[in-house]
């Protein structure tokens, strides 16, 4: 019996909330925010790259630590979906889901991916 071989490739928009964006740049002025952008998507990235080091199900609670840093920073600049999913990580760490956790992991490396991205592009875009 033949069967077929479907592979799942899950694309989804990283979505960004330009009003905190706004938000941030009242608050503390365009070179301020300008800063704490650059600074803030250093701090994804960092977490980002250990996230991907962490095995889900080996060790999944060593995932709380920087999944709960990149949430933070995601929010402070409006990264709306991959904090979203930061959160989503979080969550399946403390019911101790593996499945669902491992599956969320995945998600968050796809969406932080993406996400880092589409803010050089928008970068790009305005200079």
């Amino acid at each position: 019996m033949e069967q077929d071989v479907r592979f799942l490739r899950p694309e989804e928009p990283a979505r960004f909330n330009p009003e905190r964006l706004e938000r941030l740049c009242d608050e503390i002025g365009e070179i301020r925010a300008e800063h704490e952008v650059a600074s803030a998507l250093q701090t994804i990235n960092a977490h980002l790259q250990d996230i991907r080091r962490i095995h889900p199900v080996q060790d999944g609670s060593d995932l709380a630590g920087p999944a709960r840093h990149l949430a933070a920073a995601s929010d402070r600049i409006g990264m709306a979906t991959l904090a979203r999913v930061a959160r989503d990580v979080l969550a399946c760490v403390a019911t101790g889901d593996v499945v669902a956790l491992a599956s969320t992991h995945a998600r968050l490396v796809r969406v932080g991916e993406r996400s880092i991205h589409a803010i050089w592009d928008l970068e790009d875009v305005s200079g």
